[in-house]
């Protein structure tokens, strides 16, 4: 009985599980650099998403503070403005009350001088100027 055939396909087969195996160990290494290259990308881009989460955080706390801020100078403004509205509603009112002392004081002096020609007519003639005579238009 002559077995070289069997023996030459046993080696044959071996042969090829060992090439298998080679073949098979090259793609597990491959696929261990693969999978660790995943794992740091993965590690990476969860540091990234972490490192922004705290940073929108701190915009969102930053935009609180802002509208804060925001909202007391906003309240400064409406009274400021009230306090504008008041002085020149003040000023109107003294301005009202110094037109109407001028006039007052106008008309005071128009009669002060009325009485010291008056005065001087009687007193001081030489000094009295007499009165411009009234037409039918005035």
């Amino acid at each position: 009985v002559d077995f070289s055939k069997v023996i030459k396909m046993v080696e044959d087969m071996v042969s090829l599980l060992k090439q298998e195996q080679v073949d098979d160990d090259a793609k597990k290494e491959y696929c261990e650099q693969q999978i660790d290259f995943t794992e740091d990308k993965v590690k990476d881009l969860s540091k990234k998403v972490e490192d922004l989460e705290i940073a929108t955080e701190e915009k969102a706390e930053a935009i609180k503070t802002l509208e804060e801020e925001l909202a007391e100078l906003a309240k400064g403004v409406a009274a400021l403005d009230k306090n504008v509205a008041e002085e020149t509603e003040m000023r109107k009112e003294e301005h009202t009350e110094f037109n109407t002392l001028m006039q007052d004081n106008s008309a005071a002096k128009e009669l002060l001088s009325f009485a010291k020609n008056r005065l001087n007519k009687f007193y001081n003639p030489k000094l009295y100027q007499e009165a411009p005579k009234l037409n039918e238009q005035d």
